[in-house]
């Protein structure tokens, strides 16, 4: 058994089958991909579970790389818990890196030419949110990934702390009312269930036009675009949200009852995943209500770690004898970003807010936050 470490180099040229094998916990959840820069796909054969294989190196192509993924990641969890990972190449047995963080697709090789002789370049870098993160950065979200399963959307089934609905009316009548964010020039990220229902939609406090131009079902997240005067929230990336982290969720909650002011909680970051590990969220405990979805959620400084997206139903967890107070999820502000990148609209700023008052910190949601309204 030979032990490879990240970076390294193997001849791979006139090679037969590569057959990888998965041994941990997870092994059953993972699945390999060749993936060329063009976008072109070649599917490993699964033998049995956690064990793949490509029967030649030359099949995908001459550059691609190997990509480990979770096939259900929106159930959450990380390709690490299924190492180790040992690949057998004509008979000779290698132990691949694991990787240093937590990762839900880790391209395992990079497969190129040189010289005429094909190359393995041993990798352990990937993506914390799966392998639709590894397509969006290589500009690839076209193409279809074998094995994917998309399993219906997390956490809490739907809207919750949902935008604030009001009775049915006709066509042209407010329906309801939800919450945006300011993250760039006449730009504006919520809730894809915010605007679900609705036909078109207005900024509260002018009534100005938005226009969708960008929507993830799959993570919760809409961009709107209209003419919106205010400053955009900086986007927190270089440091990711921390356990125990104190945070000030914002936003628009039962206007009809509570009026068309901005209203502003505070608590802490409780948990680093969302409902059944789904990472893409985290869970908070600052308080919020119908209305306050699509709301900004940012650190003390005022910088944007997340978005509102729901809570645990008090309803449903009484019918089963427990209590869930201030249980509450926020999308990672990194998915803002990938998504105005994959919608081709201008970057976010993400130069971080480094120091200041809380006072200076509401000032700046004052500006950056917004209500929206939904018309049948």
């Amino acid at each position: 058994m030979t032990q490879l470490q990240s970076g390294q180099r193997i001849d791979v040229s006139g090679q037969g089958a590569a057959i990888v094998r998965f041994g941990g916990l997870d092994a059953s959840r993972v699945a390999l991909a060749a993936i060329s820069p063009e976008g072109n796909v070649s599917a490993f054969v699964e033998h049995s579970s956690g064990e793949w294989q490509l029967s030649s190196f030359e099949q995908p192509g001459d550059h691609y790389e190997i990509v480990a993924y979770i096939t259900d990641d929106r159930h959450g969890g990380f390709v690490n818990s299924a190492y180790p990972t040992r690949v057998e190449i004509s008979g000779i047995q290698y132990d691949f890196p694991a990787p240093q963080q937590q990762l839900a697709a880790v391209i395992l090789g990079e497969i190129y030419l040189k010289d005429g002789r094909r190359r393995l370049k041993v990798s352990n870098e990937g993506f914390t949110f799966g392998i639709d993160a590894y397509l969006r950065a290589k500009q690839l979200q076209s193409i279809a990934i074998p094995h994917r399963n998309r399993p219906a959307p997390l956490p809490g089934g739907g809207p919750g702390p949902d935008t604030q609905r009001r009775p049915p009316r006709g066509s042209g009548s407010p329906l309801a009312s939800g919450s945006g964010v300011i993250i760039g020039r006449d730009l504006v990220v919520t809730n894809a269930h915010v605007i679900e229902d609705g036909s078109s939609f207005q900024l509260g406090r002018t009534r100005s036009a938005l226009t969708p131009v960008a929507v993830d079902e799959a993570h919760d997240l809409a961009l709107l675009q209209g003419p919106v005067t205010g400053t955009p929230l900086p986007i927190r990336l270089g440091s990711p949200v921390w356990l125990g982290e104190g945070i000030m969720a914002s936003g628009y909650p039962l206007m009809d009852i509570l009026g068309a002011d901005l209203k502003v909680t505070t608590g802490n970051v409780s948990g680093l995943t969302g409902k059944s590990g789904d990472v893409s969220r985290f869970q908070f405990t600052a308080p919020i209500a119908s209305g306050s979805s699509g709301g900004a959620i940012i650190d003390e400084f005022g910088n944007l770690v997340g978005i509102t997206s729901a809570s645990l139903a008090h309803e449903s967890m009484r019918e089963r004898g427990s209590i869930s107070e201030n249980v509450n999820f926020g999308i990672r502000s990194s998915l803002v970003f990938e998504m105005v990148a994959a919608a081709g609209m201008p970057l976010p700023t993400t130069t971080a807010i480094s120091d200041g008052t809380r006072r200076d910190a509401v000032a700046h949601l004052r500006s950056s936050v917004v209500s929206i309204i939904v018309i049948a």
